[in-house]
């Protein structure tokens, strides 16, 4: 089974793993490829999941395969944006 492990990009360019994986089965069976638009699935606990302004937007900047020592995952390497009133098809 492959893994998709979330590392993110900040402004400077730092790579840091966001420490959090998903099955490609959470991304329709695809492993998202650089330029895709992901939407953040954490919500902090009581805000409306549905108001686009309590939720991340990730682009995928880059892929990584790290075939001898992870062989069954691919990390997507993202930038991350706040949600705003003009995501509202995303929510």
């Amino acid at each position: 089974m492959t893994s998709i492990r979330i590392l993110h990009r900040d402004p400077t360019g730092k790579v840091f793993d966001g420490g959090v994986e998903y099955g490609v089965e959470q991304f329709a069976g695809q492993v998202p490829a650089i330029g895709d638009t992901i939407l953040d699935p954490g919500v902090i606990v009581g805000q409306d999941r549905n108001d686009p302004q309590h939720r991340s937007i990730w682009t995928v900047v880059g892929r990584v395969f790290n075939p001898r020592d992870r062989e069954d995952t691919v990390a997507l390497i993202v930038e991350s944006r706040d949600g705003n009133l003009t995501d509202e098809a995303f929510a």
